[in-house]
């Protein structure tokens, strides 16, 4: 039963499937009818009426609202079927069913009232329902629908439809246009134009804050004069350039701009300006990895496009930008570009080396456009230039010995090496080509140097040249070093005959100031006599008394000047002969004797009196003072005159010495060069085998040797035999000046004249004739009689020497013995008289006779000192406080005679002691220097100088000290001796004391001369302690511990001497030499580049390398000023 009312169910579903299928068609076919309709209507009144916007909006509004009636009243049921299930139900569907089926009427409803009903259910009732459920299968429920009765509602649609096929076919602009003006109802239309708006832009795209020109041209029969633009409710008039042409500027546009363009009512389409970003630099970065060279670390530059860079660096660039797809950097050095590689979201990089300058720009690009301005850039490249070398060079044209190179090195980097060229050539030399490295200073691009090159290494000759120059070579790392040579210099040495006239000028220049350096002292001598005269008896000083005191302090101060210019020439003067000439060891000790000499003119106690006149007459101090202070100073100035003479007198002997072994020196060369020359004459000659072998010789490269020998052509011995008789003429004038100095002094006539000098020029010449004739065998004998002649000459000038040298020592040594022997016994003389005033009364008749006496013993003491002043004359090693001591003892004399005069007989008695002090120290320093010239007698050779040694005095001091201390604590500790024994034994004590002291303050002087480290200089000042109590007899416990003192010191500075001589020793020689200082030229120099590094060092680096030009070119200015 259920399956029969269930098919019915079914039956009726598909009933109502095909029911609103039905309803559907004819709802699609009325809705299509309308909607065609209605827009047949709103294209048609459009399309002939050109509606406003406001009508085309409504019907836009209508369309869709005919569209939405449509929908609802004809689709609304089935779609509401289709979608949500709602419609008509199955009574409804029976009712519908039973009205189309005449047999069924009511009963389907009946049935499925029945069927559906809630009540239970009897067999009756489903037997009834079975017998209609059979009725009901034998109809077909859907057939109740007819889908063709459609057809009818098909003609209203066809009819609008064929209206627009027709019209379409006709003129599509009517649906098209139309369709286009409704759907844009906000847009202005009119209707066509008799001409047509023509934008001349390529594109109407705009970019943020920027102009934007657009230009229109209309084209056409009938052109309006003006043109706006309209957008929303703006209209903007047009610029007119020229008729049919228009513009209008869109300023620092910001957005999308939509417009039309209005000309005599008509509009163009629709039109949109469209903004695009282009693209943007936001950053720019530029690494610059410089050359290693140059020792820059890497720099990282922000913002800044323009480089200044050293050739060689790498510059590495990172951009940062905004709406770019692509970056290119184009050189104009290079014609394809660099494409930059993206490293990450619009960050571009790209890197290059450069060394030529250049110019690049950077182009940004995306798919609407490229960058707006041109980014350009210019590099410049700054080329590694050469080194500059600045050479400033002083040479030593007085003894040639060195040359002082000094300058300024620069360069833009850094420099690598600096050397010193020079080629050596000379007459007997073959050429010599060396470098010197000297010392730079790598890490710093400007710099001074300076270098004291010492030639002694060179062992330059007479004539020979020296040609050099100075070679820098920078650090470049890019091209290789480059290098700056400096200009080539030349120093040459004069020839032998030009040192000899120079030496000679000098000697002459010496001996002038010595004669005026005494002249000045006389003058001094008398101005200070004088000045005693006026202020005898003075109580005070006038302004002119003053005044003329003044004057002698100054002439003082000439003469002090005057002789430290002579000792300055002396020494040069030496200087000279070392380097020029080879010296006799006696003459050179002679001259070391007398520049010492000339070294002690200037005692510091003269000096120091001087210098308290000075004081006193700032003082204004009283005229007695000031009178013995006169006193004082004359008998110093008397020393100072003597010591003058003495040393003129000297010196003229030193260079008739000095002449004499230059004209022995000058005979020995050339006879060994005639000697020479006589031997190749020989083998020329064929007289004598080379090196006395056979003619065949011992093998071929001998005999190749001997045929070398023997190729020699009689034109070169000619050649050579003519240098010879030149150096004759020179040894001519040599003799000759020789025997001009000799009559001066009155010299023996023994040596050589210039007559003999002229006979082997004579014999030379004709040598030199028959040579150069051809005549070898002619010249031997000529030849053989010049040396002969020669020898002569050298043994007569050998005997000369040895026996003047001789004479002269045993004629002091005679002298010496003399003196001596008198001042031993001036001093017992003395002695014997001041024991006879102590015992004298003032009334007694002997004190006038022993006043005679006294007065005796100054004539003796006169006579003595002219007899030592004439051997100090001849004597250059006797020392110079020979001279103070006797000055001493004549001050001590004439006191004592003054005070005998004024019956002051005790003080006449000191006077006469410290008198016999002076004698005894004369004559134990006297005889000292007579044991010395005994002992360089007995070494003597002839024809042989001395070997230069230290002193004994220089070597012994703390042994004589020593020796000393050891007589005094016999003497406290009683000796036996008493009276006269007992004081000349005091005395002598006392003068070996004096003596030892004055050895000392030599030494200490000496030492800070030559800067070395002084001795004990307190020890002089004990040792005067000592002589005052040897003098005065008072040897106490104080004088032994005093006398152990100064020895344990003495022995410690003589230790501490030794030490520093074996230092020296050790530096060498050249070293000791040469510790000079730099020239004052020099230090100004350094000083003025020293200013320019400091400030070039304060620049900013950007200021190179124009401003370091200007600099350097400032300082010179400056110091041409200065």
């Amino acid at each position: 039963m259920g399956n029969l009312v269930s098919a019915v169910d079914d039956k009726i579903a598909s009933f109502r499937k095909k029911y609103y299928l039905n309803l559907f068609l004819r709802g699609t076919l009325l809705s299509l009818t309308f909607v065609l309709g209605y827009f047949l209507l709103a294209t048609m009144l459009e399309y002939n009426l050109w509606l406003g916007k406001e009508a085309r909006f409504v019907l836009f509004l209508l369309f869709f609202g005919v569209v939405g009636y449509c929908l609802f009243r004809f689709l609304r049921q089935p779609l509401a079927f289709w979608l949500a299930g709602r419609g008509i139900g199955k009574e409804q569907s029976a009712r519908i069913i039973g009205r189309h089926f005449p047999g069924i009427q009511d009963r389907l409803v009946n049935f499925l009232q029945l069927a559906h009903a809630q009540g239970g259910r009897t067999a009756l009732l489903d037997a009834s329902l079975e017998q209609k459920a059979i009725l009901f299968s034998n109809y077909s429920f859907e057939n109740s629908i007819d889908l063709g009765e459609n057809r009818r509602y098909l003609r209203y649609l066809l009819i609008p439809l064929a209206v627009v096929v027709v019209l379409f076919a006709i003129n599509q602009r009517i649906f098209t246009q139309s369709t286009s003006h409704i759907i844009h109802f906000d847009e202005e239309f009119s209707p066509q134009a008799p001409f047509s708006f023509v934008v001349e832009n390529p594109s109407l795209i705009a970019f943020p804050n920027e102009d934007f020109v657009l230009r229109v041209r209309l084209e056409g029969g009938a052109i309006p004069e003006a043109i706006y633009l309209k957008s929303g409710a703006q209209r903007l008039k047009m610029e007119t350039l020229k008729p049919g042409f228009f513009t209008y500027t869109f300023e620092k546009i910001q957005q999308d701009y939509l417009f039309q363009m209005e000309a005599a009512g008509f509009f163009s389409s629709p039109m949109t300006i469209r903004l695009v970003d282009r693209p943007e630099l936001l950053s720019l970065k530029m690494k610059l990895s410089f050359p290693g060279y140059i020792h820059r670390p890497a720099e990282t530059i922000n913002n800044a496009g323009h480089l200044e860079i050293p050739e060689g660096t790498i510059v590495g660039w990172t951009l940062q930008a905004a709406h770019t797809q692509s970056a290119v950097i184009k050189f104009t050095s290079s014609d394809t570009p660099g494409g930059m590689q993206s490293s990450d979201n619009q960050v571009f990089n790209f890197s290059k080396g450069f060394f030529n300058p250049d110019e690049y720009s950077i182009l940004l690009e995306n798919e609407n456009s490229k960058n707006k301005d041109r980014i350009t850039y210019r590099i410049d490249v700054i080329k590694d230039q050469f080194p500059a070398l600045i050479v400033e060079h002083m040479k030593d044209s007085v003894l040639f010995r060195s040359i002082i190179l000094g300058g300024t090195l620069s360069d833009d980097y850094g420099l690598s090496r600096l050397e010193l060229h020079y080629v050596l050539t000379g007459k007997d030399r073959p050429e010599e080509r060396k470098s010197i490295s000297l010392p730079v200073n790598p890490h710093e691009p400007q710099q001074n140097f300076f270098y004291a090159w010492k030639l002694d290494s060179l062992k330059l000759a007479a004539g020979d040249k020296l040609q050099y120059y100075l070679e820098v070579w920078d650090n470049d790392g890019v091209h290789g070093h480059k290098s700056t040579k400096s200009a080539s210099y030349q120093f040459e040495l004069p020839d032998a005959e030009a040192f000899r006239a120079e030496i000679t000028r000098s000697q002459s220049s010496a001996e002038n100031e010595i004669q005026k350096s005494l002249n000045k002292a006389r003058s001094l001598k008398d101005a200070i006599d004088e000045a005693e005269q006026k202020l005898k008896g003075k109580q005070s000083l006038d302004w002119q008394d003053k005044k003329m005191l003044e004057d002698l302090i100054e002439q003082r101060k000439n003469l002090d000047q005057a002789v430290k210019d002579l000792q300055e020439k002396n020494r040069m003067l030496e200087e000279k002969k070392d380097a020029f000439s080879e010296q006799n060891e006696r003459i050179r000790e002679k001259s070391e004797q007398i520049q010492k000499l000339m070294n002690e003119l200037l005692d510091p106690e003269t000096k120091k009196l001087f210098e308290e006149l000075e004081k006193m007459l700032k003082e204004n101090q009283d005229a007695s003072q000031i009178q013995k202070m006169l006193e004082k100073m004359d008998r110093q100035e008397i020393n100072i005159e003597k010591e003058l003479e003495r040393t003129l007198e000297l010196f003229k002997q030193l260079q008739y010495d000095y002449k004499l072994d230059q004209a022995l020196s000058e005979i020995k060369k050339q006879r060994e060069k005639q000697e020479a020359l006589l031997e190749k004459t020989e083998e020329v000659a064929g007289e004598k085998k080379p090196d006395g072998k056979d003619e065949k010789g011992e093998n071929q490269q001998k005999g190749s040797e001997t045929t070398e020998k023997r190729e020699t052509s009689p034109e070169e011995l000619a050649k050579e035999q003519e240098d010879l008789k030149q150096q004759a003429d020179e040894l001519k004038q040599t003799l000759d000046e020789l025997q001009k100095m000799g009559e001066k002094l009155d010299k023996p006539d023994d040596a050589p004249r210039a007559d003999d000098a002229e006979q082997v020029k004579q014999m030379e010449e004709q040598s030199r004739q028959s040579l150069q004739e051809g005549k070898p065998k002619k010249s031997i004998p000529q030849q053989k009689q010049a040396v002969e002649k020669m020898k002569q000459m050298e043994k007569s000038l050998e005997g000369m020497q040895n026996s003047m040298e001789m004479e002269i020592d045993m004629a002091n040594l005679e002298s010496l013995r003399q003196i001596i022997h008198g001042l031993i016994k001036l001093s017992f003389d003395q002695e014997s008289l001041m024991k006879d005033f102590t015992t004298v009364q003032l009334s007694d008749p002997r004190y006038v006779v022993l006043s005679q006496n006294q007065l005796k013993i100054k004539d003796d003491s006169k006579v003595l000192e002219d007899s030592l002043l004439s051997l100090s004359k001849k004597d250059a090693f006797l020392s110079s406080v020979v001279t103070r001591e006797v000055g001493e003892l004549n001050a001590h004399v004439d006191k004592a005679l003054e005070k005998i005069k004024d019956r002051k007989k005790n003080e006449a008695s000191i006077d006469m002691q410290f008198s016999m002090t002076s004698m005894n120290n004369l004559a134990l320093m006297l005889n000292d220097h007579f044991d010395q010239m005994m002992q360089m007698m007995q070494q003597a050779k002839p024809g042989m100088g001395k070997k230069k040694g230290k002193k004994k005095s220089e070597q012994s001091l703390g042994q004589l000290q020593q020796q000393l201390n050891q007589q005094i604590e016999e003497m406290k500790n009683g000796s036996g001796k008493s009276g006269r024994r007992m004081s000349e034994d005091l005395a002598k004590m006392a003068a070996e004391q004096e003596r030892i002291r004055r050895a000392l303050q030599d030494m200490q002087e000496k030492l800070k001369q030559e800067g070395g480290k002084s001795l004990g200089d307190d020890i002089p000042g004990k040792m005067e302690q000592t002589e005052m109590d040897l003098v005065n007899k008072q040897i106490t416990e104080q004088t032994i511990r005093r006398q152990k003192e100064i020895l344990t010191r003495l022995l410690e500075s003589e230790k501490s001497m030794r030490e520093q001589d074996m230092d020296e020793e050790r530096k060498g020689e050249a070293a000791k030499d040469y510790q000079k200082e730099i020239p004052r030229a020099f230090e100004e120099y350094l000083r003025l580049k020293e200013k320019e590094v400091e400030l070039l060092k304060t620049m900013p680096p950007k200021l190179y390398p124009y401003y370091k030009k200007e600099v350097n070119e400032y300082f010179k200015r400056l110091g041409n000023h200065q």
